[in-house]
């Protein structure tokens, strides 16, 4: 990166600035002696060397103001010899004038500020220094032919000082100038760095994405959306004539009053597209990010994944229902060739046991494939839970002070009744089974929140062990000799038929699963 690209442009103005006063500085005095020698405050013999000085000092000038609109050569190389031409010849102007006591000395107040833009506080110093050394050593040769003044050497010491003051005070401006203009540029690199880094991501996204503003013209689109849609999204292009179904869809979310996107269907030739709206700014009028899956993709790869699911519930069910089927068959070979009748009474309690616990498992089983039929609606916690309970103590035969319910007001959530109630039952009856069974030892409490509201079950029971934790949720993983070990798994996968979500959370002095559910969804 060349200097010419580092440096702020106003540095370069300051340097053409500089050229134009030098111009005008040289040419109005040359011209001016030469046109009113009389007025000149210059003897007659010394008229001719200050014209042929300021005819040198002019043509110095344009060489000097060629070189900066060429910008060939660097910004301080240039500034060093334009200063040091200007002390120069500024100082010898100052001589043939009648010195300091001319006036041409305030003169160099401008070349001394122009000095202050260079980058060394040394090189700064040294052009002040030389204007110091080129005025004191005028004023002494003038003392040397004339009678000594001393008010002479006072206005060069005073003018010397005010030069080093504005060359000073030049260079700690430029100085902070140059630091914003680094910063500035270094921001302005890592902005486009970053802008190159999300057209790469945004390219690389497996899903189509649009960024539209206000008035739904399109300013980013990648390859994935372009070949959604079947459009290409040059400049000026708005979702009206790119995309009517998708303008639509725009329009109308931009009318809801909801804070999340809800997802819309969009039919295309053999796909599915939904199309989801993401803000820019909590005020609509920003624009949006619109985001563009492909359904037919998502339903194949949920397919896929639930078949696998299937198959492993498959493997896991037939190694369950194998048990207790070999248990009742050994059971009824025994019980045919054993005459005494306690030892018939054991064997027909095993076969008994055994055939409850497969037909848990198919109860367990059948109540799986009702995930897919939900009914969500409204339900409001201050009366399905407390409804619930008095039936759960009913039915377990569960003393009234176990239980304890801490509900907020207005607390709800969109939830299928059947599938709640599942839930429920499944997470009571492992609180019921592990707590002390004490006053309070179970406790149902709902906590509103702005979109939703979370469930919490706790008991008092032991804590899970390390190893367990990590198995909670996996179907056919019990701890229990009666257990079907779907419970937990089933009351997950209900959970997520409803867009909710079912984990166990850490808590002190017993176990505690929440459910999260929203209201956003009815």
């Amino acid at each position: 990166m060349t200097q010419a690209a580092t440096l702020p442009e106003s540095f370069w103005r300051s340097l053409r600035h500089l050229n134009q006063y030098r111009l005008f500085l040289a040419f109005s005095m040359t011209i001016g002696v030469w046109a009113f020698p009389q007025y000149a405050p210059i003897t007659e013999d010394e008229v001719q060397l200050f014209l042929a000085s300021g005819v040198l000092y002019g043509t110095a000038a344009i060489l000097l103001a060629g070189m900066e609109r060429l910008r060939e050569i660097a910004f301080n190389k240039q500034l060093y010899a334009q200063v040091g031409v200007d002390i120069v010849a500024i100082s010898w102007l100052m001589h043939l004038s009648g010195g300091v006591a001319g006036g041409l000395g305030l003169l160099l107040i401008l070349p001394l500020a122009a000095a202050g833009l260079l980058p060394s506080m040394r090189a700064v110093l040294v052009a002040a220094s030389l204007a110091t050394l080129l005025m004191l050593f005028e004023q002494s040769w003038r003392a040397l032919g004339s009678e000594f003044a001393l008010g002479g050497f006072v206005r060069a010491g005073l003018l010397s000082m005010g030069l080093f003051v504005v060359a000073l005070l030049s260079h700690a401006l430029a100085k902070s100038a140059r630091s914003a203009a680094e910063l500035a540029g270094e921001k302005a690199r890592l902005a486009e760095q970053l802008a190159r880094i999300n057209a790469r991501v945004i390219q690389e996204l497996p899903f189509g994405v649009l960024v539209v503003d206000s008035g739904g013209n399109i300013l980013l689109a990648n390859s994935q959306a372009e070949e959604q849609l079947r459009g290409q999204f040059h400049a000026e292009c708005t979702l009206d004539r790119c995309s009517p179904h998708l303008a639509e869809l725009w329009a109308g979310w931009r009318r809801e009053g909801r804070v999340q996107a809800h997802p819309f269907q969009v039919a295309r030739e053999g796909a599915r597209l939904r199309a989801r709206f993401i803000e820019l700014e909590p005020e609509r009028e920003a624009g949006a990010i619109v985001v563009i899956e492909d359904v037919t993709e998502l339903e194949a790869e949920a397919q896929r994944m639930k078949l696998a699911a299937l198959g492993r519930l498959t493997a896991n069910l037939a190694h369950e229902i194998r048990n207790p089927l070999s248990a009742v068959n050994h059971a009824a070979q025994l019980l045919k060739e054993e005459p005494d009748a306690e030892v018939r009474t054991r064997l027909c309690k095993i076969i008994e046991d055994n055939a409850s616990r497969l037909n848990w498992l198919v109860d367990d089983v059948l109540s799986l494939n009702r995930r897919d039929r939900q009914n969500r609606e409204e339900l409001q916690a201050a009366e399905i839970i407390p409804a619930f309970v008095e039936e759960f103590r009913r039915n377990e035969s569960v003393p009234a002070e176990v239980i304890r319910l801490e509900i907020e007001p207005g607390a709800g959530f969109c939830f299928d009744r059947l599938h709640l109630q599942q839930i429920l039952w499944n997470l009571c009856r492992n609180a019921w089974r592990h707590c002390r069974k004490e006053a309070g030892s179970i406790r149902i409490s709902v906590r509103r929140y702005e979109t939703g509201a979370d469930l919490d079950i706790f008991n008092d029971g032991p804590p899970i062990e390390a190893e367990l934790k990590l198995h909670l949720f996996e179907p056919f993983y019990t701890t229990e000799q009666k257990g079907s070990g779907l419970g937990l798994y089933i009351s997950r996968e209900l959970a997520e038929a409803n867009q909710a979500q079912l984990r166990y959370v850490e808590q002190a002095g017993g176990v505690m699963f929440r459910l999260s559910c929203s209201m956003s969804l009815c």
